[in-house]
């Protein structure tokens, strides 16, 4: 193969060399751009769906709340009428001083036990909304790490190939006549 025919061979493989080099840049960018619009979306759908869950916690702690207030009404108002009939009960039977307080003493008591295990309550519940929004807020760090994890190396262009070392045909023609002579032609 002469020296011209070997640098048009080397001139058209570097050539596709660098095509091939570029199209698979392209792909590779074309690739990074759609896993970042993933991620994005990722992102919005992982935050929307940590805020309902939280919205959600809140609701039933308001919810508990507000049935406590409902359910202490209630008591309040039967701790009232059990102390009239507990009064009017003593009156009709001329009972007074010692037996009416302990009696009066024995209604608000198990008015305070009430009040003491709804408080109970609510404060677990508490506790419990408070450990709901912390595990769906390690949830959503661990969604949204896994999510950055796919984009958090952005890719970096190839070195290109070598440029092929072309050949003197000139050169080779001075060795070749070289050789002649030396062989003795």
């Amino acid at each position: 193969m002469s020296a011209q025919a070997a640098n048009k061979a080397a001139k058209r493989n570097y050539a596709h060399q660098l095509k091939v080099r570029e199209r698979a840049w392209k792909q590779e960018t074309s690739l990074y751009q759609t896993k970042k619009v993933q991620f994005e979306q990722e992102v919005d759908l992982a935050n929307i769906a940590a805020q309902r869950a939280y919205s959600r916690t809140q609701g039933q702690l308001n919810n508990a709340q507000a049935l406590a207030i409902i359910q202490n009404q209630d008591d309040f108002k039967k701790m009232l009428q059990a102390e009239g009939a507990i009064e009017a009960s003593a009156a009709e039977r001329g009972v007074g001083g010692r037996s009416l307080a302990r009696a009066l003493v024995m209604n608000k008591g198990s008015y305070g036990v009430s009040q003491a295990r709804r408080s109970r309550g609510l404060m677990m519940a508490g506790y419990a909304a408070k450990e709901s929004n912390e595990n769906v807020n390690r949830q959503l760090k661990s969604s949204l790490n896994r999510s950055f994890g796919r984009v958090a190396i952005q890719p970096v262009e190839d070195v290109a190939p070598p440029a092929p070392v072309m050949q003197n045909p000139g050169l080779s023609l001075m060795l070749g006549m070289g050789q002649a002579i030396g062989a003795g032609i």
